[in-house]
């Protein structure tokens, strides 16, 4: 307690005079950190002035954890975030603060580069624990925006809409569209929306998996079929997990084939591998 009084007594008049419960944003960014640990001991700073205090370059943990201790500013939802993930604060405090805060502040968390490991790691387990009492709304929302450590539990879910909402992240990649297509049975409209999609049905690879899928409509699967090259439709025609009516198709795709019937796809990539980069295939 004395050393804080002498740093009060000590502390240059002119920040006082500067710098006083008004203070603008802009003015608390330009506070070097002794200034801005002057100004946030004396406290009674308002939610806006403490989150101008936290992102200020020159905030330390110390003058963290004086804003940390006004149970008034833990109030704030965002105020927690920033603490939480503040470099510097004690580990058992950040877990404290993160406890109570919505979810999307633990992906803010999560995601931000600056959050310590051990407290993205913290935030990513507790995303995963709220999962269960979500609301739908909830998950499409993050399944829009949520970071790959966490896709293969929002696939898991195996809802249509959340998995429609995934295909529009734009950190997913294509080794997660192929296990939403070939994990558990999704709503038929799913797969429409796999193969209408802008980014994924132009992707060989994900057209091919929609092709053998025994859960993929009918129509779905043989619009995939047709563009597959020869001998993805030779390996279709001979595969006993695919439905029948896709098995006969990719034969009766092969016989045409064969007799010069039906013009065959094919690549200028190498044929030894089965995948293609995006938008690589040529039609002829």
């Amino acid at each position: 307690m004395g050393y804080c009084q002498n740093y009060v007594e000590t502390a240059p008049t002119a920040v006082y005079r500067r710098y006083d419960v008004g203070v603008t944003s802009e003015k608390l960014s330009e506070l070097s950190s002794s200034e801005l640990h002057a100004f946030v001991l004396r406290g009674g700073l308002s939610e806006q002035q403490a989150l101008d205090a936290l992102r200020n370059p020159y905030c330390g943990a110390d003058t963290a954890e004086l804003i940390a201790d006004s149970r008034e500013l833990l109030m704030s939802h965002t105020v927690r975030e920033l603490l939480g993930g503040f470099r510097g604060m004690p580990v058992g405090r950040a877990m404290d603060l993160i406890a109570t805060l919505p979810w999307t502040s633990l992906v803010a968390l999560a995601q931000n580069p600056r959050t310590p490991p051990v407290i993205r790691r913290h935030c990513e387990k507790k995303l995963v624990s709220l999962l269960l009492s979500m609301s739908l709304g909830e998950k499409v929302a993050l399944a829009r925006r949520v970071h790959r450590p966490l896709v293969k539990n929002l696939i898991a879910s195996a809802d249509g809409q959340v998995l429609t909402a995934l295909l529009d992240n734009q950190r997913i990649c294509e080794e997660d569209v192929l296990l939403m297509i070939n994990t558990a049975p999704a709503p038929a409209e799913f797969y429409s929306d796999v193969a209408r999609h802008s980014r994924w049905g132009q992707c060989y690879g994900v057209r091919r998996a929609l092709a053998i899928c025994p859960n993929a409509p009918l129509p779905v699967a043989l619009s995939a079929l047709v563009q597959l090259r020869t001998r993805d439709i030779s390996a279709t025609a001979s595969r006993p997990d695919v439905p029948d009516l896709v098995r006969s198709a990719a034969r009766a795709l092969k016989e045409k084939e064969d007799k010069g019937l039906r013009r065959v796809i094919r690549s200028g990539m190498d044929d030894s591998r089965g995948d293609l980069p995006h938008g690589s295939d040529n039609l002829r």
